[in-house]
């Protein structure tokens, strides 16, 4: 199998972008999640046509106007014009498409292979889609903005990113797509919380790790369910989603250390799973409210 990292380089590498940036995880099986953030600031691209092969759709998210842009469609130009800042549209890549990029552009493109659509709607047992499909010209739609705004930290700092954070927000990305674009039926399923012995088997999991990176699919797997069901029947569980509670549970084990031992912020950093001091004081603050030198300091006085 293609590398990760030779399979979201395939996507991006003819657009010939001043700044690119990207998140890969993995769909509930096999499949791969990618999205790329594209930025270029000097006009006269050209002419850029996506790898063709199977079938993959890209939706495209603009962070800001495109002045100038035309899309063709089998040779047939279908659009035109601006695509003004929010705007997401959707390509099929077996219409070989091609897109003259007339002026500067920065946008987030979400590329999503059929077989992560398949393995979405099988997890929620409903139908399959196959085709995801919005004007041309595309659409203003807020739920793609704020998914869209909510993975750029992500994007830049991708070091950062634990596995179960990227699946959750990813597969919750793919998720809307299939069912605004692709017309997937919303599962009737409503998830109640986990077994006790499901919950703590869980957070066993997640806290003997706590200095490494777990998956959610591994997590789903111990408890014998399906990610998406094990993601919200967790949340019901304990009021926050799993990466959510991992941080939590860090921040606390951080605490314990600063409280009780002389490492440095370095050290605890990397014992409690942070990628580094700056990512550790980033978390701890956001929960706690000071910086970890700050806690120390005010709990040794």
């Amino acid at each position: 199998m293609q590398s990760d990292l030779g399979y979201s380089r395939n996507f991006v590498e003819k657009f010939r972008a001043d700044s690119v940036s990207q998140l890969i995880t993995r769909g509930p099986k096999a499949s791969r999640l990618l999205v790329s953030r594209l930025r270029r600031d000097t006009p006269g691209h050209g002419l850029v046509t996506p790898p063709q092969g199977d079938a993959v759709f890209s939706v495209l998210l603009q962070l800001r106007e495109q002045k100038q842009r035309e899309l063709f469609l089998d040779g047939r130009c279908i659009h035109r014009g601006a695509y003004l800042e929010r705007t997401t549209s959707v390509v099929n890549h077996l219409e070989l498409p091609c897109a003259n990029l007339i002026s500067p552009f920065d946008n987030l493109m979400f590329t999503i292979p059929q077989s992560a659509l398949n393995e979405i709607a099988d997890e929620a047992n409903v139908g399959r889609v196959d085709h995801l499909y919005c004007p041309p010209g595309g659409v203003m739609d807020e739920t793609v903005w704020h998914l869209g705004n909510a993975l750029l930290p992500a994007l830049e700092r991708p070091h950062e990113v634990s596995s179960m954070y990227a699946e959750h927000v990813m597969l919750g990305a793919y998720t809307y797509f299939a069912q605004t674009f692709g017309g997937m039926r919303p599962t009737k399923e409503r998830p109640g919380t986990l077994a006790p012995w499901q919950l703590r088997r869980a957070m066993d999991a997640m806290a003997s790790q706590i200095d490494g990176d777990v998956s959610l699919k591994m997590l789903a797997a111990a408890s014998g369910l399906s990610v998406s069901y094990f993601i919200r029947a967790f949340k019901a569980s304990t009021g926050e989603p799993p990466h959510r509670w991992m941080l939590r549970h860090r921040v606390e084990r951080a605490k314990d250390l600063l409280s009780g031992t002389e490492a440095t912020l370095a050290e605890i950093a990397i014992s409690c799973g942070f990628a580094d001091q700056s990512h550790f004081s980033r978390v701890f603050k956001t929960f706690v409210g000071v910086s970890p030198a700050v806690w120390k300091r005010s709990i040794r006085h």
